[in-house]
């Protein structure tokens, strides 16, 4: 008898999951951009923006090393 009542159960919920899914994902969607929780894409910007400004700051860094070592050259050429 349980089996049966189960069976019959999941009859009814496969038949009604395609009209609760999209309320839902309508729910769901409403309280994450409520709560203003990122999505993938602002990572995304995030990861790119982390990126170029990573290397500029890694050629910047290289410049201000030559640049030390050229000064370190010429104070040894003054003194």
């Amino acid at each position: 008898m349980a089996s049966r009542r189960d069976y019959v159960r999941s009859v009814i919920s496969d038949a009604l999951l395609p009209f609760t899914r999209q309320h839902l994902e309508d729910v769901v969607m409403e309280v994450l951009n409520e709560r203003r929780v990122p999505t993938r894409t602002d990572f995304q910007d995030l990861r790119d923006t982390v990126n170029s400004l990573r290397g500029q700051v890694s050629t910047a860094s290289s410049t201000v090393r030559r640049l030390e070592k050229r000064i370190a050259a010429l104070e040894e050429k003054l003194s």
